[in-house]
């Protein structure tokens, strides 16, 4: 009877344990730029976790009422640069413009894989969905990348951007990504200007391990610059 009681006891504990980490509604904040100048690093995100790294390049960014405008500018196709075009696009990792920044989101208490990521959004225009990549790595040998159009929201549309703001609710498994992640980023292989003013997590799927990826399926879609990139430009001229 005592064992009986001791391993009812211990269940109840992993229940509780299990329960705490998927708490209904639950809301994991990455960042919501709240009085951050986007060219200064702080120590700590605003879900208090460190910020390990942020990444800027080929663009120019500033803090508009505690939301940051990204001025994407990717570099343009240059003889000087390049022989051809094929070598061009080969390294769209280096001149596509790029916005990142990796958070230890493992520190935090209680963090989960989660099925949503929502991001909330403008751009300058409308359609910059269209010029985007959204890619992330939970940790270095793992990469996911997707064309922001290509992304699933909840209600099974696919994700686009308008000039009025917008919280983009992201199916992240639909998408092809895992539910959680350190680094995260924005890229455009062309102009386009966008704000963000919040991300965050939710719908806890299962507490997080000492391994960010064990047991989730996603299939790795690689770094961003081995996504058709030739291709993306080209659509983007029809």
């Amino acid at each position: 009877m005592k064992k009986f009681l001791a391993f009812l006891l211990a269940a109840m504990m992993i229940f509780t344990v299990a329960a705490a980490a998927l708490a209904e509604g639950e809301v994991f904040l990455w960042d919501n730029f709240d009085d951050r100048d986007p060219n200064a690093k702080p120590e700590l995100a605003p879900n208090g976790a460190p910020i390990w790294w942020d990444n800027w390049a080929n663009l120019r960014a500033k803090n508009e009422d505690g939301a940051i405008k990204l001025d994407m500018r990717p570099k343009a196709y240059d003889k000087e640069d390049y022989d051809t075009e094929e070598e061009y696009y080969a390294a769209a990792g280096d001149w596509m413009a790029n916005w990142g920044e990796a958070i230890d989101m493992w520190r935090l208490d209680g963090i989960s894989y989660c099925k949503y990521v929502t991001i909330r959004v403008k751009g300058a225009e409308g359609g910059e969905e269209a010029k985007l990549i959204m890619d992330w790595h939970p940790e270095d040998s793992k990469f996911y990348a997707a064309r922001f159009s290509d992304l699933v929201l909840a209600d099974g549309s696919k994700a686009t951007i308008t000039p009025e703001w917008q919280d983009l609710v992201i199916d992240l498994e639909a998408s092809g990504f895992p539910g959680m992640t350190n680094a995260f980023h924005i890229r455009a292989f062309a102009k386009c200007v966008i704000w963000l003013d919040e991300i965050s997590f939710s719908e806890a799927v299962a507490p997080v391990t000492a391994n960010p990826v064990e047991g989730m399926t996603m299939p790795e879609t690689g770094k961003p610059a081995q996504l058709p990139i030739q291709q993306f430009v080209a659509d983007l001229g029809e």
